[in-house]
C-alpha cells in the first residue's frame, strides 16, 4: 500500500479578484515530487447551508428559483451564505424564515460537506427542519424571486438537480427511514 500524498507547498499567492460576493486568487504550487503547480485558482466563498423543509404533515417545502450560472430556473432546497458571525444553525432558521416565510418546530443538524474542495474553501451546513409552520410572507432580497411550493417528499430528489440540494435531500431522508 502506498503512503498518502502530502499538501501542496504555496510558494506565492495572488488574489485576482474581491468583492462581497467571492474573493479568487491564484496560488503557486509546488507538490511533493517537486512539479509546479500553477497557477491554481481557488475560489474563497463564505459557507453556505441547505436546508430541507417539512411541514406537519409531512410535505417538503421547496423553492423554484433562477440559478444564473446554469441559466435555468430549478426547484431545490432552501438555502443561502452565513452571515458574519452566524452560527450555520441561526442561518438555516433566517433563511427558511425569509425564503418561504416558514418556522420550523425543529431544525436538525445533517452535518456538513465541502462544497468543491478541489477549488473551493467552503462548506455546505445540511439541515433538516421539521414541524414547518408559515408565520410570515417572505422577506427576499432585491434581487431574489423565489417562488414556494410544497411538494410530497417521496421521489423529490429526482427533481433537485443541484448535487448538495439532493444530498440535503438524501441526509434528511436516510434519518426520516424513508
Amino acid at each position: 500500500m502506498s503512503s498518502a500524498p502530502s499538501p501542496w507547498r504555496v510558494v506565492d499567492s495572488e488574489l485576482v479578484h474581491a468583492d462581497r460576493w467571492i474573493r479568487v486568487r491564484a496560488d503557486d504550487c509546488v507538490d511533493e515530487r517537486g512539479h509546479s503547480i500553477a497557477p491554481y485558482y481557488v475560489l474563497e466563498y463564505g459557507d453556505w447551508i441547505s436546508v430541507l423543509a417539512v411541514d406537519r404533515d409531512g410535505h417538503a417545502i421547496v423553492v423554484d428559483e433562477y440559478r444564473h450560472g446554469a441559466g435555468i430556473v430549478a426547484v431545490g432546497t432552501i438555502g443561502g451564505g452565513l452571515e458574519a458571525g452566524e452560527s450555520p444553525e441561526a442561518a438555516a432558521i433566517r433563511e427558511l424564515s425569509e425564503e418561504t416565510g416558514y418556522e420550523p418546530d425543529e431544525m436538525i443538524d445533517l452535518g456538513p460537506t465541502w462544497a468543491n474542495f478541489g477549488s473551493h474553501t467552503n462548506r455546505v451546513h445540511h439541515f433538516l427542519a421539521r414541524g414547518c409552520v408559515r408565520v410570515t410572507e417572505q422577506s427576499l432580497d432585491e434581487s431574489e424571486a423565489i417562488a414556494v411550493h410544497v411538494v410530497s417528499l417521496d421521489g423529490l430528489g429526482d427533481h433537485l438537480t443541484q448535487s448538495y440540494h439532493q444530498l440535503t435531500w438524501y441526509k434528511a431522508m436516510e434519518l426520516l427511514d424513508r
